[in-house]
């Protein structure tokens, strides 16, 4: 155990905590990453709580938050050596500089966006530090929670597939009309059916018989009309997983920047095209974050939306949609990052994807934690988003919010941190007695003796595997 370390650090709640800024770091190598962890909100809700908050001078100002507006909820304004040192827990937006990590207290715990597979040092400098690095990414529902919003909308999609002539499903070309935001239940069961192809269209296509189209106004009715007991026996059937989804995440607002980015850089580049649409666009995976891209290609009116499934992402059937698009979003997250075949090669440029497409990369990467998309090895940042090869436009930006929905992803995660902090996981009382979805989140330090489940995971984050 390091020296200066105090074990019964490890089991008292956290009463001092460091909202730190946001400054140059391996993950923010030209300072313009300016977010805050929290709102004046969510400072005053840990203050009303009882614990002692200090907020690193000029924290909130690039999202709009003075210094006076934390001051007034009760937080104490202290500067950047001061902030990290004394502190039961400092909580960042993005991880800090190493320098700054290694002025924290041995005992004391960092909550950030830790990425230590892309950035293994962090997690190295908090263990011989003896910090407990918690990785925000990381952080589980346990168990899942599955919405009833969710279930009806997948409902409703099973009900329309029972009701089409044809009994297999991956022998037809499923097209949606409009757009609902209500509606990932039934894309994500829709893909799950492997169908020949899926799109997301403005107008109907034309009829044929292996082509079956559905409004997702209709399915919205549909679930709608769903009688709750229904919906309850379908929840009793769900087999809940352990962990569920990321309890601190900005997915949505991650898809939208991404595309939104997209669209206005295929319609620089290719004037012909005129309006976004004309941009025959191509989406690949149908989760979370492909959710958000495809929200904001519907706000914007593109008219043709291929969703590319496991089954479409395959070779050579991926390299007719990669060809036909101006516009490829990627939204599939590996299995296996790292060790994954890839589903836009470095061969691609300059043959299956012509000149002037733009391949916008949702999930970005390193050169230890790849993406599906080849060309792109390293993450770009806001100020300079793409680079060019091949005539090829590839932007992969780490920190998509920052183009156009900073101050609503600083809002989501100010609400998702505190209620991780003081609600359904209670972290704000230690360590200690913080849930698995917590725990399995420790990447480094000396909580992880406690706790083998966080050993296993951090070991794996760590080396890659």
């Amino acid at each position: 155990m390091r020296a200066g370390f105090d074990p019964a650090r490890m089991r008292r709640p956290f009463r001092s905590i460091g909202i730190a800024a946001e400054h140059e770091s391996p993950e923010n190598p030209d300072g313009s990453e300016d977010r805050v962890a929290l709102t004046p909100g969510g400072v005053a809700a840990l203050v009303a709580h009882g614990c002692r908050v200090s907020v690193e001078r000029g924290a909130g100002a690039g999202t709009g938050y003075p210094d006076a507006a934390y001051a007034a909820v009760g937080a104490r304004i202290e500067s950047r050596d001061a902030l990290y040192p004394g502190k039961d827990l400092v909580v960042k937006l993005k991880g800090p500089a190493h320098h700054d990590l290694a002025r924290m207290d041995p005992g004391s715990s960092l909550l950030c966006m830790a990425h230590v597979r892309s950035l293994p040092q962090r997690a190295a400098i908090a263990g011989e530090r003896g910090v407990n690095l918690i990785a925000m990414e990381l952080v589980r529902e346990c168990p899942e929670f599955v919405s009833d919003e969710f279930l009806r909308s997948r409902l409703a999609a099973r009900r329309w597939f029972a009701r089409l002539p044809v009994a297999d499903p991956s022998r037809l070309s499923v097209a949606f009309t409009g757009h609902s935001l209500r509606a990932f239940g039934a894309l994500q069961y829709a893909a799950r059916t492997r169908p020949r192809s899926l799109r997301i269209l403005q107008a109907p296509p034309p009829p044929g018989p292996d082509t079956a189209t559905v409004g997702f106004a209709e399915l919205d009715d549909m679930a709608a009309q769903l009688p709750a007991e229904e919906v309850d026996r379908e929840r009793a059937r769900h087999r809940l997983q352990a962990y569920g989804r990321r309890r601190i995440e900005c997915l949505h607002e991650t898809g939208r920047a991404g595309a939104r980015f997209g669209i206005a850089l295929a319609l620089r580049q290719n004037p012909a095209l005129g309006t976004p649409a004309r941009i025959h666009t191509a989406v690949l995976g149908y989760g979370n974050v492909a959710f958000g891209a495809l929200d904001e290609c519907a706000r914007h009116g593109v008219a043709h939306v291929e969703i590319l499934t496991k089954r479409t992402t395959t070779r050579p059937d991926v390299c007719h949609h990669l060809h036909a698009s101006d516009l490829v979003i990627n939204g599939a997250e590996p299995a296996d990052r790292g060790r994954t075949g890839y589903v836009i090669t470095e061969a691609d440029l300059g043959g299956v994807l012509r000149p002037g497409t733009v391949v916008v990369d949702l999930v970005g990467g390193c050169a230890t934690n790849r993406s599906v998309v080849e060309p792109l090895v390293e993450c770009t940042h806001p100020g300079d988003p793409y680079v060019v090869r091949e005539g090829v436009f590839l932007a992969a930006v780490w920190g998509w919010p920052l183009l156009g929905f900073k101050r609503e992803s600083v809002e989501r995660y100010s609400d998702q941190i505190t209620a991780v902090l003081l609600h359904e996981e209670r972290l704000a009382d230690g360590l200690a007695t913080a849930p698995p979805g917590v725990l399995r989140a420790v990447v480094a330090g000396p909580m992880l003796s406690l706790t083998p489940s966080s050993q296993q995971v951090a070991l794996s984050a760590t080396l890659g595997g």
